[in-house]
């Protein structure tokens, strides 16, 4: 990971956001996705990713998992999947234990849902956690659902601080295909220090990737502006612009067809994290008062279609009946053609240095308090 980065991304975060309750319940469709408290992320802890932070919150017991499981029988009503996480991965025995995730396997064995995806980092899917999922969940479709963000090593490196082994990856993709299980990757729509049309290149190139390298399915992740991040830091002093919906609707339109139905979409606006005043953490993917209300119409037709044909039906009559609405479209477009000053590696360079700046500034200001 990039130290610079790494530091400024602890520095910011410093224990800002803690999660007391012991789950998380949100519902999508004929998707639950259930968030067990944890520590948080051990890659959170060590400063990466600058456009993430879900929080830090505690070891939960069986007894914490047992007291939630009516709550999550209650909720999986008419649920066809479920999403089973915590506030990192949840394969890693130090955010959550064994125990409680056999626990959590047999209840979702006996819950009549035909998938359920476990959300991890890639390095902890080995041979024993495939062999342990299979034997506690016999009779299920099991996914794996990873984060690669982008396929591209600078802006994992120096936009994003993730670092991806795409050969290590390739390895666990056949490994969980080897155990008749499925993989998803989240693909991460936004980058940091990226024009418009850069960033949707980037994520394009990534979906090719995953399709590729035999991928069975892909979560596009429209960048969420989480409070405690790097991201927010750059938004704050104009330094990043919010994605607009034409940037996840342009991505769309350039998948190939046949790869459409496996296609999914978080946090596209539909979950907003709030704080216990209700201020919310995230701010999702912009548009007009006038648009936005058929952009959430949209994302739920199109997640609702199974057929790849028919979605990208869906996406020729869609920009025909949003494009002329109001002004987001021609704004979106220009925003496209817009060439920033110099390549990636120099503007990137550029704002390491607004990054020192403000790093030295916190660390001063905190040895005065």
């Amino acid at each position: 990971m990039d130290l610079l980065l790494s530091e400024y991304n602890k520095n910011k975060r410093n224990d800002q956001r803690i999660i007391g309750k012991d789950c998380i319940i949100r519902k999508r469709g004929e998707l639950l996705h259930v968030c067990f408290n944890s520590p948080g992320c051990r890659f959170r802890s060590a400063g990466s990713c600058t456009m993430c932070d879900y929080g830090q919150g505690k070891v939960i017991t069986e007894q914490n998992v047992k007291s939630v499981l009516p709550e999550i029988q209650n909720a999986a009503i008419g649920i066809k999947s479920i999403l089973i996480g915590t506030l990192g991965s949840v394969l890693d025995t130090t955010e959550i234990s064994k125990e409680c995730l056999k626990l959590i396997c047999e209840f979702v064995n006996d819950m009549v849902v035909e998938t359920v995806i476990f959300e991890t980092h890639y390095s902890l899917i080995d041979d024993d956690i495939c062999q342990w999922l299979r034997q506690h969940l016999p009779t299920k479709d099991i996914v794996v659902e990873v984060g690669i963000e982008s396929a591209d090593q600078f802006v994992q490196d120096k936009c994003l601080n993730k670092r991806i082994d795409m050969e290590v990856l390739k390895s666990k993709i056949q490994l969980l295909h080897h155990y008749g299980m499925s993989i998803t990757a989240n693909i991460f729509l936004g980058a940091p220090f990226l024009s418009v049309a850069e960033q949707v290149d980037d994520a394009e190139k990534t979906v090719n990737w995953a399709i590729n390298n035999e991928i069975d399915s892909v979560v596009i992740f429209p960048a969420n502006i989480r409070k405690n991040t790097l991201l927010y830091e750059l938004y704050k002093n104009g330094k990043y612009m919010p994605i607009q919906h034409w940037a996840i609707f342009e991505l769309l339109c350039r998948i190939p067809v046949f790869y459409l139905n496996k296609i999914y979409l978080a946090w596209y606006g539909d979950w907003i994290d709030v704080d216990d005043t209700g201020e919310a953490f995230n701010l999702p993917p912009c548009a007009c008062k006038i648009c936005e209300p058929q952009w959430f119409k949209f994302y739920h037709a199109f997640l609702a279609e199974p057929e790849s044909l028919k979605r990208k039906q869906m996406l020729h009559i869609y920009r025909n009946e949003m494009a002329f609405d109001c002004n987001c479209y021609n704004r979106f477009e220009n925003s496209m053609k817009l060439s920033l000053t110099g390549s990636r590696e120099y503007r990137v360079e550029k704002e390491r240095q607004w990054i020192v700046e403000r790093l030295t500034l916190d660390n001063t200001q905190r040895r005065q308090k």
